[in-house]
């Protein structure tokens, strides 16, 4: 109950902050600078305020924004885009085009030693002791703090965090049913290696 009063009161808040300002529609296309392609699916939200939306896949946004706020674009490989709504505008809409530049990002290089043979990789991986409790299994393997916030899905997100979480799953939404392709699994997955690791050991049994 208390958390309902308290989301309700910030959303009062935000709305009460918004409603303080000149409102005017800032709409706009989000380009990449270098090939003048468009840039799907990017993040256009109000700095300190996290309001905002996501550009379509033709690139496009639209939100109302206040006079005089500061807008940050952001996109993964790209990056961070400011640009301030001016105080001044004498009509109530504001259009920008935007062009993000490409951002590099150096990776620490990874050595991989694989065993001389197909064998002794499966003899390695059926000797492994794998506990019965996955819940065991994650707590050796994960730092405590993160796993009881994962088993218990109570963690309190602030604004930013809620726009992110959502924009991630408008991502997976859009690229599950355009591409039509299922999701990545993920290779730090501790329960994915649990069950792969004990599918082997009973292979193996019934062999």
């Amino acid at each position: 109950m208390k958390k309902l009063v308290t989301f309700f009161l910030i959303n009062s808040l935000c709305l009460f902050a918004v409603s303080a300002k000149d409102i005017i529609q800032f709409s706009g296309f989000v380009r990449d600078a270098e090939t003048g392609a468009v840039v799907p699916l990017c993040a256009v939200y109000i700095q300190n305020e996290n309001r905002g939306t996501i550009t379509g896949y033709d690139g496009f946004f639209t939100f109302a924004a206040g006079k005089g706020d500061t807008v940050l674009v952001k996109s993964l490989g790209y990056k961070t885009f400011k640009v301030a709504i001016p105080t001044d505008l004498e009509t109530s809409s504001f259009t920008k085009e935007i062009g993000l530049e490409r951002d590099l990002y150096e990776l620490k290089g990874v050595t991989i030693r694989p065993l001389p043979t197909p064998s002794q990789l499966r003899q390695a991986m059926v000797n492994l002791n794998i506990p019965d409790n996955l819940q065991e299994l994650a707590q050796n393997t994960i730092e405590q703090s993160i796993l009881t916030d994962e088993i218990s899905k109570k963690t309190n997100f602030d604004g930013k965090e809620n726009f992110s979480q959502y924009v991630q799953s408008q991502v997976g939404y859009y690229y599950n049913r355009n591409g039509n392709q299922r999701p990545g699994i993920s290779l730090t997955d501790p329960f994915a290696w649990a069950r792969f690791i004990k599918d082997i050991k009973a292979k193996k049994k019934k062999k």
